[in-house]
């Protein structure tokens, strides 16, 4: 290669690797660890015996509990789940706060109640879905320019099939419009990273996710993106009337051919390993676990948490973040090596 040759292609590196540099980072090359039921309180041990004497068997797979939802947001985690029930006129789920006026008369006003299962494990950070997204608001509004924050809103319709438990009622059209109108009145929509936002200018939410349509992380700092992690009636019927999810809040959980197609929840990437890769490459934002059930933490088995980093899931969630309570002792620690800890 001559000289003038050698200086072209190196002039032409260069200008390559400035443009390349010149490329903003969007919140899809983000990592984001967060908590799995993040509303349930941390157990003491009479809370911990409490449970097993109610729950008996059942106890096992959830003996693990948080810090209330600001303390972990200081931990560094920035994905939170919320587990809410639909009640629409207040008061389904009041009377085990009978003796406590304060909670009572909470729980009897209308609008979705966050807890576990009703009656045997309802022990909760914020009582109501809109007390929840008020601690995120809240933590946010201290924490001016934080990385993006992730709320998973996992809607709760299944029967429990046990004269004990009594079955929830399904979620309307009327709660989820409920939803989107908690996250707005509380959050405000100019803290929230909308469906319309991702999809601009696009025919679909899918095609705005996978050409570039989610915002840069400097753009998203101090905001909040929403995902409904339901089951398939509550997700086809929140975007019913609204294709490509227009006018919603929330995202949502669809197939990956789906118009609405932006986040997905994979539970288990043992399994899925190949998948996750697939869809992260192609611009989609998937949430994982490191552990479930107390199954991991038992065994202090970290397999699963190194799965889910060679997947390149952007969020992965665990109920043994460095920091969280460790009621069994078990010092078992989920710390991706990307996490950095209490970082804004």
């Amino acid at each position: 290669m001559t000289f003038s040759r050698g200086l072209l292609a190196a002039v032409a590196l260069a200008a390559a690797t400035a443009v390349q540099a010149a490329e903003p980072v969007r919140i899809n090359a983000l990592h984001w660890l967060g908590s799995h039921n993040s509303y349930r309180p941390e157990l003491d041990p009479a809370a911990l015996a409490h449970q097993r004497q109610v729950m008996g068997a059942h106890s096992r797979g959830v003996e693990y509990g948080h810090p209330p939802i600001k303390a972990q947001l200081d931990l560094g985690l920035r994905q939170i789940e919320f587990d809410p029930y639909a009640d629409t006129r207040g008061g389904l789920y009041a009377a085990p706060y009978a003796n406590d006026p304060a909670k009572f008369a909470i729980m009897n006003t209308p609008g979705a109640k966050v807890m576990h299962a009703p009656v045997i494990d309802n022990r909760t950070h914020c009582l109501r879905l809109v007390d929840c997204f008020a601690e995120v608001a809240s933590w946010s509004t201290a924490h001016p320019g934080h990385a993006p924050i992730v709320i998973f809103v996992n809607t709760k319709e299944e029967p429990f099939n046990t004269p004990a438990i009594p079955d929830p009622p399904l979620w309307t059209e009327a709660d989820l419009a409920g939803l989107d109108a908690d996250a707005l009145k509380t959050l405000g929509r100019d803290r929230i990273i909308t469906p319309d936002d991702v999809r601009g200018a696009r025919a679909t939410l899918s095609e705005g996710v996978t050409s570039g349509g989610w915002p840069t992380a400097e753009s998203a700092r101090g905001k909040v993106l929403l995902v409904l992690d339901a089951n398939p009636r509550i997700e086809n019927a929140y975007r019913e009337g609204h294709p490509s999810l227009r006018g919603r809040v929330l995202f949502g959980l669809y197939d990956e051919h789906a118009p609405e197609a932006a986040v997905f929840n994979i539970q288990d990437p043992r399994p899925e390993e190949a998948r996750i890769r697939t869809l992260v490459s192609r611009g989609f934002l998937v949430r994982t676990r490191a552990d479930a059930d107390t199954a991991e933490a038992r065994a202090h088995d970290l397999s699963r948490l190194e799965i889910a980093e060679r997947s390149g899931a952007q969020i992965i969630s665990t109920d043994y973040y460095p920091g969280a309570p460790d009621p069994l002792g078990l010092r078992f620690v989920v710390r991706p090596s990307w996490f950095a800890g209490a970082a804004r």
